[in-house]
């Protein structure tokens, strides 16, 4: 492809050739695909999201849980075989299409959508980095918006992901993703069928960032908005080089961005926090492609 501009970086790579910002050429390369449980409970509901991990990304956080897979490690698949993984995953009773870190991918996953057009739900799981431009690509697609809200103060953006326009950027492609999708729908079994859901990962000494994320979400999106707060922060990547991001979260900290939550009044949040070794949530992205549960023989 080129001259790329997919993501907000619109490094202008000839990614026929070479590789992008994102750390991965035109071609798809994936870490995983299986029926993953440890989504929100309204995309994993009791039978699984359909979740394809896709390599690569803009934003290459030096915490960032699945670091060799952002990097652009993975196994490299065709049009036709993303298409088949559609396929494979609706077939085994995957509730929805879970599409992880896809947008440098936008125009191939249109394709396979050609070949196979999944009949349940496409999530497009994204790290909230994203360009309009492209969201408009996938909007005919796309059904449940899944977007992280990282930051909304520019400091811990530019440290640790070389990102100082993340907030501004975030916020605006957060508030198109409510404009394509402006009403939560939910089946009967309480499993999400269109809208969006805001997650946050909560970072060791960075509360003041976390709160200002819960300020803006209830301020720009509505207080209503459905809101993950997630508190399974472990030091991962280059986590090591921040001496603040190199311990896991402390229970307070966690306990008082709830309590920020709570008094801003945001009544759709889901609170993810166990206190244990969060490791074991995070998939081996060792390119396995299967229509079974991840932890289940998958």
């Amino acid at each position: 492809m080129n001259g790329c501009s997919l993501c907000p970086r619109a490094c202008g790579a000839d990614r026929l050739h070479s590789a992008g910002v994102c750390g991965v050429p035109w071609k798809i390369k994936i870490g995983r695909a299986c029926r993953h449980i440890w989504e929100e409970p309204p995309v994993s509901g009791t039978r699984g999201s359909g979740t394809i991990f896709f390599a690569g990304c803009p934003l290459k956080c030096a915490y960032c849980q699945n670091y060799a897979l952002s990097r652009g490690e993975g196994r490299e698949i065709s049009v036709r075989q993303l298409a088949d993984i559609f396929r494979l995953l609706e077939d085994s009773g995957a509730h929805n299409i879970n599409l992880v870190t896809a947008a440098h991918y936008a125009y191939a996953v249109l394709e396979a959508a050609e070949i196979y057009r999944p009949s349940v739900p496409v999530v497009f799981n994204c790290g909230g980095y994203e360009s309009v431009e492209t969201l408009e690509l996938l909007k005919d697609l796309v059904d449940i918006w899944l977007p992280d809200y990282k930051y909304a103060l520019r400091s811990p953006a530019e440290k640790y992901s070389r990102a100082p326009d993340y907030p501004e950027t975030a916020l605006k492609a957060l508030q198109y993703m409510r404009l394509l999708a402006p009403e939560d729908i939910f089946d009967k079994d309480g499993v999400m069928q269109k809208g969006m859901i805001v997650r946050h990962l909560v970072l060791p000494g960075n509360l003041q960032n976390t709160f200002a994320v819960l300020e803006n979400t209830a301020k720009y999106l509505g207080k209503d908005t459905y809101f993950s707060l997630m508190g399974q922060y472990y030091p991962a990547g280059r986590a090591k080089d921040f001496p603040e991001l190199s311990r896991p979260l402390k229970p307070l900290e966690y306990k008082l961005a709830v309590a920020r939550a709570e008094k801003l009044g945001m009544e759709n949040t889901f609170i993810q926090y166990s206190g244990k070794d969060e490791k074991s949530y995070t998939p081996v992205f060792d390119g396995t492609v299967t229509g079974g549960i991840y932890g289940a023989k998958c």
